[in-house]
């Protein structure tokens, strides 16, 4: 699944549309839609204010009460064509046609993601925890909702109410950057440890916007281009293979149902 660095990336790749207008709207799967406060109809000849994120949706604001909200769920892609390039992909269920001589197009071959039409933005991700890449999460924050938790550090981190944004593959680089064994309890680790696990995660999130997001299989960014950042996995999906500090194998394990990888050497 896109994770925060991938729904950066694409929003990065995209922005340069910033004030485009949609002219026309293709929508070739109804159920897409996954929540309608307007119909769609009335995105057509709005511009596009600005691109934004929030944990793992991408947001395009097309007005105080206008906001087109993607999720990409496991294999969704949000990417642009120029106007005259032929759609050839099999699984694309929504086009919006911009008057700047491009299109945005939402493809998804297993339809865990969607679209929703949103008035108030603020409503929707009222749920949502802090932004790991924000002021506000902090090592102080990451104390407060650690503190007398008997739940695994790793799962901790994929609660979207407490972080938002971090998903497994990130998880497993942001703990075995700080040392931290995944199956810990959170309310265990010290105050020095959510320092590093907070700089951690800070800094293998920007590491990955940087080259553009983790590629495996179907993820691209904006221009349907794939990222880099799987050349640089230190853990993820490393099962068996040496860990490139100490040289012990990489186990895997499940922790709260999720497949994790640590070192058992380097991460205590």
């Amino acid at each position: 699944m896109p994770e925060l660095p991938e729904i950066e990336t694409v929003k990065n790749s995209l922005v340069a549309n910033q004030g485009a207008k949609i002219e026309a709207i293709e929508l070739r799967r109804i159920d897409i839609v996954r929540r309608q406060d307007f119909p769609i109809e009335q995105l057509n000849y709005k511009n596009i204010k600005d691109f934004t994120r929030r944990g793992k949706y991408l947001i395009l604001v097309l007005g105080h009460s206008y906001n087109l909200i993607v999720h990409l769920g496991m294999s969704g892609r949000f990417y642009q064509l120029n106007a005259e390039e032929e759609i050839t992909a099999k699984h694309v269920h929504a086009v919006f046609s911009l008057d700047n001589g491009k299109k945005l197009v939402y493809e998804d071959p297993r339809r865990f993601g969607g679209i929703y039409l949103v008035k108030n933005r603020k409503q929707f991700f009222a749920r949502m925890g802090v932004e790991p890449l924000s002021e506000q999460f902090t090592p102080e924050y990451l104390n407060k909702i650690t503190r007398n938790r008997k739940i695994a550090i790793k799962s901790l981190l994929l609660c979207q109410d407490q972080v938002c944004g971090i998903g497994n593959i990130y998880a497993d680089e942001a703990l075995y950057a700080a040392g931290i064994r995944p199956d810990r309890p959170a309310g265990c680790l010290t105050a020095g440890e959510n320092k590093k696990l907070c700089r951690a995660i800070k800094q293998v999130l920007q590491q990955s916007i940087d080259l553009h997001g983790t590629t495996f299989r179907d993820y691209r960014d904006g221009f349907n281009q794939r990222g880099n950042f799987q050349d640089f996995l230190k853990v993820y999906g490393k099962e068996k293979e040496k860990c490139p500090h100490c040289g012990q194998f990489i186990t895997k394990a499940t922790i709260g149902g999720r497949g994790s990888h640590f070192c058992e050497k380097c991460q205590k």
